[in-house]
């Protein structure tokens, strides 16, 4: 005869209580870290997937600059200019050899001069160059010494570029 043993798993009472009560709380604190994973990783996926939002702001000077004629631009003490023949001589770059000003040499440069709201030149770039790098230098070098009237837009002193021609005939 087969004889079944009916076994029930008993636990004591109190060791199931303390046992169900620490697997539960540890339920709720993996569910809780899950739950914030899921969010983190939701919020990250989101704000990849969202295009930022920046503005691009020039801080480096919030007044405009307008570009005047030249016919425009007077000078309240113009520069002075002392072109000597043997000061415009210098090597060229590429060769070594030296550049001469030769008698009735016409030299002719266009600087872009950056005029202030006090009339003050602030930049000097070289437009058009005359070929001669030491003329080119010494006439940007000198204009530095004049001073222009400001630019005036709409009754208020404004800051300004202006194209000056510069033409030295040497003696």
């Amino acid at each position: 005869m087969t004889h079944k043993s009916h076994t029930k798993l008993a636990f004591n009472h109190i060791a199931s209580n303390k046992t169900a009560s620490h697997f539960l709380s540890n339920i709720k604190s993996i569910s809780t870290y899950s739950l914030l994973t899921t969010l983190f990783a939701l919020f990250t996926i989101t704000a990849s997937m969202t295009p930022a939002q920046a503005e691009l702001v020039d801080l480096s000077n919030p007044e405009p600059v307008i570009k005047f004629a030249s016919r425009d631009a007077s000078w309240l003490k113009p520069p002075s200019f002392n072109f000597a023949r043997q000061s415009l001589r210098c090597t060229d770059k590429e060769t070594g050899e030296p550049i001469k000003v030769v008698r009735g040499q016409k030299l002719k440069i266009l600087l872009e001069l950056l005029v202030d709201r006090q009339g003050k030149i602030s930049r000097i770039s070289v437009k058009e160059s005359s070929g001669n790098r030491c003329f080119d230098r010494s006439a940007a070098r000198q204009i530095r010494s004049g001073r222009m009237r400001p630019f005036v837009f709409e009754g208020k002193a404004i800051r300004g570029k202006v194209d000056v021609p510069i033409v030295f005939i040497a003696e």
